[in-house]
C-alpha cells in the first residue's frame, strides 16, 4: 500500500510542477503581448507591471483545468 500511496504522490507532485511551469510560460507570454499592445497603441495611461501579470495569471488559470494536465501526462 505504501508503494501505491508514494506513486500516486509522485505523479500528483509532476502534474503540479507541470501546471506551474505551464502557468509561468502562459503569464511571460500574455505580459509581452500586453506591453507590446500598449507600445503599439502609444497607450499614455501608466500601469504597473505587477497589475497586468496579476490579471493575465488570473485570467489563465481560470481556462486551466487540473484534469488537463493529468490527461496530457
Amino acid at each position: 500500500m505504501g508503494s501505491r500511496m508514494s506513486m500516486v504522490s509522485r505523479k500528483n507532485a509532476t502534474i503540479i510542477n507541470f501546471a506551474q511551469r505551464n502557468a509561468q510560460s502562459l503569464v511571460l507570454v500574455s505580459f509581452s503581448c500586453t506591453v507590446s499592445e500598449f507600445q503599439n497603441t502609444h497607450h499614455s495611461q501608466c500601469i504597473s507591471p505587477w497589475e497586468v501579470v496579476r490579471a493575465r495569471f488570473r485570467e489563465k488559470m481560470q481556462c486551466i483545468s487540473p484534469c488537463d494536465f493529468a490527461e496530457s501526462l
